[in-house]
Formats: C-alpha cells, structure tokens, sequence
C-alpha cells in the first residue's frame, strides 16, 4: 500500500537572467521543493502567455548553501517540452503528466539542507509554427 503525499508549497521564480526576472519570450519559469512518496523533490513550472506554442529546452542546475552550482550539461540531460498558447505545466506528485518537470533532489544533494534554489540552466524558447 502507497501513499502520495504533497504538502503545499509557494513556488518561487526561476531567475532566467541577471537582474533577476523570471519570464523569457513571453514564457514564465517558477519552481518549488516539495515531497512525493516521502522524496524530496523539485517541481518546476512553465506558463506559455504567448498567443502561440512553444518549445522550451533546458538543463537542470541547482545551487547549494555552498554557493555552487551543480549543472546537468550533457546532451542526454537536455529537456524539452512544447507547451501550447496561453497553457501551463507544471511537475506535480499525483498527474505524472510532465515527468520532465519532476526532479529527484538527491540527484544533486545528498542532504536536501544543501539546496537553495533551482535553475533552468541555458533555457531556450522557440514559437512552434
């Protein structure tokens, strides 16, 4: 017997460049930690406010208390998702529609008190015609 378990939590803007904003190309990038089935995980979210789809391609990173970044750049860690006009998505314990946005945190951390904060590392996003 399973039980699925998230509790609510805030989702915080991912920076997508240096003075801070989190939308890029009319799309909107926030993630949240929170656990599933008693794992620490990393949800993220993408809202498409363009009147168009769009394709997005990222690495996960993230940064610990350290003040160092743990990338994921190989090319089969590349991610991507088209995300139609005006939608969102976004990772989430119970609907495994989007397990791309879905990030085991001990994939980066051994012990979630070393997180601080994720990034959608070299986030790309193209209108899908």
């Amino acid at each position: 017997h399973q039980a699925n378990a998230q509790s609510k939590q805030e989702w915080q803007p991912i920076y997508l460049n240096i003075v801070g904003d989190n939308k890029m190309n009319g799309v909107e990038a926030s993630f949240q930690v929170n656990t599933c089935n008693g794992e620490d995980m990393i949800y993220i979210k993408f809202v498409n406010q363009n009147d168009y789809p769009v394709k997005i391609e990222w690495f996960d990173a993230v940064f610990t208390q350290a003040s160092t970044w743990i990338n994921k750049e190989k090319d089969s860690d590349k991610k991507s998702l088209t995300i139609a006009a005006k939608a969102e998505a976004k990772g989430e314990c119970f609907k495994k529609l989007y397990p791309e946005l879905c990030v085991e945190e001990k994939v980066f951390v051994a012990d979630k008190k070393d997180f601080k904060r994720y990034m959608a590392n070299q986030l790309m996003v193209t209108a899908v015609q």
